[in-house]
């Protein structure tokens, strides 16, 4: 039995619909039940959709066992600015976070990774149940002028070093000048920045981890980044082949290409 631990977005999604589509026998833990109750209940049509919020480790390991769960996908994002909202932690969770001595993704994700272990539960790779996600190196759609190549030069290498510190793994680029840079507000939240500071033409690059956790921690866009962006105001978008997952690959490059926007896989 598997389990997703289904945070927001669409990937949750894309991993019910995967594993049905597998014959593959699932459950699913929705961390955030406000936000993809339904859509989680659609797509995971006779399996069973548990709600238990995110900040409850102890509910949500007890529900796994109970559900014969051997094997766990930790998909889609759960924001970190949660944490510091008005939230109860139980007392699993308060050990997990306790037990690392930076508050980074990488070690906090790693850390939930053994705590599974221990009880006998696999992580599986995100990119093993969703291969399809993945791109190879290329131009999706739209054209890299000599200018824009070096701004995708300069931003890549940006967020090859920030990724390298567990800040973030985006940044916002134009003219060779840095913008902004993603932390805890996340990739959606930095790229509405970095639009701001630069007006229109601005460059987005995602980059990942070198040290890449794939059970975890696989960079990902899709057409949710794109949502509420104007013509002219994103030149193109640069991610690292083989190392980010491209939700409803379809509805990106779509949604890209009614924008103007510049897909390239580096």
């Amino acid at each position: 039995m598997i389990g997703i631990i289904a945070g927001t977005g669409s990937l949750p999604i894309t991993a019910c619909q995967a594993l049905k589509n597998q014959n593959k026998p699932f459950c699913v833990i929705n961390l955030f039940p406000q936000e993809n109750g339904a859509a989680l209940l659609r797509a995971a049509g006779e399996a069973p959709v548990i709600d238990i919020a995110f900040y409850k480790a102890s509910d949500i390991l007890n529900q796994l066992i109970k559900q014969g769960v051997t094997h766990v996908l930790m998909i889609g994002k759960v924001n970190k600015q949660d944490f510091f909202k008005n939230i109860k932690l139980d007392w699993l969770a308060v050990k997990l976070l306790a037990s690392v001595m930076y508050k980074n993704d990488r070690d906090l994700l790693q850390r939930i990774v053994d705590e599974f272990v221990t009880h006998g539960i696999t992580v599986l790779r995100q990119h093993d149940v969703l291969p399809g996600l993945l791109t190879r190196a290329g131009i999706i759609t739209g054209m890299v002028d000599e200018a824009m190549q070096l701004d995708i030069n300069f931003g890549m290498l940006v967020a090859n070093n920030i990724s390298k510190l567990d800040l973030g793994q985006t940044v916002v680029v134009k003219n060779n000048m840095v913008l902004a840079v993603e932390a805890i507000e996340g990739t959606d939240a930095c790229i509405k920045r970095g639009i701001s500071l630069g007006n229109s033409g601005v460059i987005i690059c995602k980059s990942a981890q070198a040290a890449h956790n794939p059970q975890f921690d696989l960079p990902t866009l899709g057409s949710a980044t794109l949502q509420g962006l104007q013509p002219g105001q994103v030149r193109a978008i640069a991610w690292l082949a083989s190392h980010t997952l491209i939700a409803d690959y379809d509805q990106f490059v779509a949604a890209a290409i009614k924008l103007g926007i510049t897909l390239m896989a580096v």
